[in-house]
């Protein structure tokens, strides 16, 4: 019985090893997700915040000036 436990765990370790250099199991971490979220929110915030201060800009140059002195 000894040698079956020794055959057994030899499979499990080969198999664990081709797993490991095939890359099976490999998907994408947690932290990976959230970041590409972020980067995700980040980039909709800016294009967004950007957007409106160039209708702001239009806006004030459209506008008169009166300068009181």
């Amino acid at each position: 019985m000894p040698q079956l436990d020794i055959d057994l765990l030899e499979d499990f370790l080969f198999f664990a090893f081709a797993a490991f250099i095939l890359g099976f199991g490999d998907e994408e971490s947690e932290e990976n997700v959230i970041e590409r979220s972020c980067e995700a929110h980040l980039a909709q915030h800016f294009y967004s915040t950007s957007k409106s201060l160039a209708g702001e800009v239009r806006l004030v140059a459209s506008s008169p000036v009166s300068v009181l002195i």
